[in-house]
């Protein structure tokens, strides 16, 4: 069976069918092509890679161009940040446009002075100069994780032999920050350390760095050593106090949510820190060992007369006391002395409070719906005892209870059940296009097995037909050659002239035969 055969019989197929099935084949076919042209992209398409990401458009001009010449292909991608070139040649291109200077289309470094000039005036050197060392900056500044471009701006005048003339030099610098990303403050410090140890005599306090926007991201940097050094402390007191803050508002928060439920309380913590260090020093003393003791004794007795004790008005001149009873017995005297020495041990102590403790705490609870008093105070009680509520030093606990406002909850739910339907019936069609892709893939596998078997078929009945026909001639033949007996003539044209006049049917048959297979 020949192509215009098959033709044929397709059209006759395609009439029969009524305007249901012959959309449903339509559309059944451009998927089929659809899914042959995605498979060979897919399968026989080119991959490409990033070559350069992140350039403005005259790195990306000159990266081209560059590429051209070198006849490499590419396309440009993400608004003509990014160009990709064929994944196997990346790192060669990257290497030859590196090596060829495509790269620093912004500037020129210290590469300019590569090439040695004559008659170069010293105006001219020194602005060389400048203009390498901005280039340099910027391509080392370019180079941290939150910057995407920057330009630097240098203000070096010229030396003076007289200091009051002597102006210091300053320094300008816009950075491009990348997308959805802030810098840190340690960040722009080091950029501008870096730019301070670049240049002579440059201070960080001359150096101003901006974003896109306009904003000053220096402002903090602009102080002096010890003003700079008091800032950090205060910021680094505040950094402290709001973690201890929300450390306790998390331990708060996640009691309540087990209690009552997600959403359904929110907690503030508001705490006073003492980071002021103390030091308290005692000295305490015990009774300690008796190292010596001294004991002196005197008695004695002496003659009664005018004089007396050592010491008293008897020893005086023209004084006489009688003695006891009257009469003029002796006297006596008593004398006892101790002396005790001891070890006194003696105890110090120094106790360092480290800074940091709490001073005072103030906790908000608000509930959201409508409690009793006593499930207020329950709450308020496990909420005193999560943080350590303590009387002494004024701490404070508020619990209240209202209704919360619940309308973007609603709206980002609605709109999260919006985007889940969508995806849902994104993942629903994709499913349909596969299956009915499959289907048709099947079904027009299955037409071919249909075709082959019934135009192997067609061809086994034809040949049975020619071979049919065949010996149906033949047959006649035969029949023809066993009825007619030609008798001996002299010519050929004489013999067949005979046998046409007596068998007239016969010889009509036969050339119709031979005409049927002309």
């Amino acid at each position: 069976m020949n192509f215009k055969q098959l033709l044929a019989r397709f059209g006759e197929r395609w009439r029969a069918l009524n305007q249901t099935q012959k959309a449903i084949a339509i559309l059944a076919a451009t998927g089929v092509l659809a899914g042959l042209i995605v498979l060979n992209q897919a399968l026989f398409r080119t991959p490409y890679a990033p070559l350069f990401t992140g350039l403005d458009p005259k790195d990306a001009g000159t990266i081209s161009e560059e590429l051209k010449k070198e006849k490499i292909p590419y396309q440009i991608t993400n608004q003509g940040k990014t160009i990709e070139v064929p994944e196997k040649m990346v790192y060669e291109t990257r290497i030859k446009i590196a090596s060829n200077g495509a790269l620093y289309s912004n500037g020129v470094g210290f590469e300019l002075f590569d090439q040695k000039k004559f008659g170069v005036t010293e105006f001219e050197q020194q602005v060389g100069y400048q203009r390498a060392l901005q280039e340099e900056l910027r391509r080392t500044i370019i180079q941290v994780e939150a910057v995407e471009q920057a330009r630097i701006h240098l203000v070096m005048p010229k030396k003076s032999l007289f200091l009051n003339d002597q102006t210091e030099p300053s320094a300008s610098i816009a950075l491009k920050l990348k997308p959805a990303v802030k810098i840190s403050g340690e960040n722009v410090k080091g950029i501008v350390e870096l730019v301070a140890g670049s240049v002579e005599g440059l201070k960080p306090e001359n150096i101003h760095v901006i974003d896109m926007q306009g904003n000053s991201l220096s402002d903090g940097l602009k102080l002096g050593d010890k003003s700079a050094s008091l800032t950090k402390a205060t910021a680094d007191r505040n950094e402290i106090r709001r973690a201890f803050e929300k450390e306790l508002e998390t331990r708060v928060q996640g009691m309540l949510r087990q209690i009552l439920g997600p959403g359904m309380a929110v907690a503030m913590v508001t705490a006073e820190i003492d980071f002021d260090q103390q030091q308290y020093k005692s000295t305490s003393y015990d009774r300690g060992q008796v190292l010596s003791e001294h004991n002196i004794s005197e008695t004695g007795n002496g003659p009664g007369g005018a004089g007396g004790s050592p010491g008293t008005d008897s020893d005086l001149p023209g004084k006489s006391i009688p003695a006891a009873g009257g009469g003029g017995g002796g006297s006596s005297f008593s004398k006892e002395e101790t002396t005790t020495n001891f070890q006194v041990p003696a105890k110090e102590e120094t106790v360092v409070k480290a800074p940091g403790s709490p001073k005072r705490l103030s906790v908000s609870v608000v509930l959201n719906g409508n409690y009793s008093q006593a499930e207020i105070q329950q709450v308020r009680d496990v909420v005193s005892a999560a943080i350590g509520y303590n009387t002494a030093r004024g701490d404070q606990i508020t619990v209240s209870s209202m209704a919360f406002d619940d309308t973007e909850k609603k709206e980002i739910g609605a709109e999260l059940a919006k985007q889940k339907t969508m995806e849902e019936e994104r993942t629903r069609n994709v499913t349909m296009a596969v299956i009915g892709l499959s289907a048709f893939v099947l079904l027009a596998l299955v037409l071919k097995y249909i075709s082959r078997l019934l135009r192997k078929r067609a061809e086994r009945l034809e040949e049975n037909r020619r071979l049919e026909e065949e010996a149906r001639k033949q047959a006649l033949l035969d029949a023809q050659e066993e009825k007619l007996e030609f008798p001996k003539i002299a010519s050929r044209q004489d013999e067949l002239r005979d046998i046409a006049s007596d068998n007239p049917d016969g010889v009509a048959e036969i050339l119709k035969l031979w005409l049927k297979e002309q």
